[in-house]
């Protein structure tokens, strides 16, 4: 589609220490410099984010006096000034759309490409958004009908505070619950009569103003259980601490599942200890890369 590779671009401009501790990585330890360069611009041949990502500071710095580029000096800024200019050498002065190139955010001091929404989300005024105003509760007298009623429910639900958590960790996805009317689900099925999971993902800003990241993998369910059944139809509420230690909820994102939530739900997918010190029992967590590669972090920061 572009007529330069960015990357290979960019990797034939590396230096040779910098291009083998690359290819070391890739455990090509005996590489020579040519080898080197050859196996980083594979790896990263469609990732101009990971490249940059996977450079030092040090690195970082270097490219960016070669191709004479400005940006001040700490790595997140050059990442997205070297991003700038390897986007522009593959655009090759055409206008694309951002579903083409999408332009990337910086979380973590690294950049994450932001997948486009591909599920229900409320609306925004202003992206990234902004954590709502306090109101008061307003929990459902029973259970929701619908799916429309439920995703009511979730509208209204956003801003209440949900207090202090105290030791259980488990405290603030209760209460969302609770805000939402559904009643505790079983362990095997989803929450919402068996069609709709309910889950609480941890949400902060990067520093004042900046986009929203995911703070934590989050727990999908004990190891052996049948996860991915309760992954079908899953309504993710996006919550955030506050001050004194209340937390509320910023917003809510409904993902179906589909051919491409599969292969991302499998990637992402991993197990490790679940429980206090010391136990045998071994849970499911899905990593954040998920919540970027899905659409959520879009919703959150505003789609391309």
């Amino acid at each position: 589609m572009f007529a330069v590779n960015a990357v290979a671009y960019l990797v034939a401009r590396l230096s040779g220490d910098a291009a083998r501790r690359l290819a070391r990585k890739l455990r090509r330890r005996d590489a020579d410099v040519d080898e080197a360069r050859a196996a980083v611009a594979g790896r990263w041949e469609d990732d101009l984010c990971g490249f940059l990502n996977a450079l030092s500071r040090e690195e970082l710095g270097a490219l960016a006096e070669e191709l004479r580029v400005a940006a001040p000096g700490r790595s997140p800024e050059l990442r997205a000034a070297l991003w700038d200019t390897g986007a522009a050498l593959e655009r090759g002065g055409h206008e694309v759309p951002p579903r083409v190139q999408p332009r990337p955010v910086l979380l973590g001091g690294h950049l994450v490409v932001q997948g486009e929404p591909r599920g229900a989300y409320p609306p925004s005024p202003v992206w990234p958004r902004e954590v709502p105003p306090a109101v008061a509760a307003e929990a459902p007298c029973e259970e929701p009908d619908s799916l429309d009623e439920l995703l009511a429910a979730a509208d209204r639900a956003l801003g209440v505070r949900l207090g202090r958590r105290g030791r259980d960790k488990g405290a603030w996805g209760l209460r969302a619950e609770a805000l939402l009317g559904i009643a505790t689900g079983t362990e095997t099925e989803p929450d919402w009569r068996g069609d709709v999971e309910l889950k609480t993902l941890p949400i902060a800003r990067e520093g004042e103003g900046g986009a929203w990241r995911v703070v934590e993998d989050p727990a999908i369910g004990m190891a052996g259980e049948p996860v991915l059944a309760k992954l079908q139809r899953t309504l993710w509420l996006a919550r955030c601490d506050l001050p004194g230690g209340d937390a509320t909820l910023v917003s809510w994102y409904l993902l179906d599942w589909d051919a491409d939530v599969a292969r991302l739900a499998r990637k992402y997918l991993h197990d490790r200890p679940k429980g206090p010190a010391g136990t045998t029992a071994r849970g499911l967590y899905l990593a954040r890369k998920f919540f970027a590669d899905a659409g959520l972090l879009a919703t959150l920061n505003g789609p391309a």
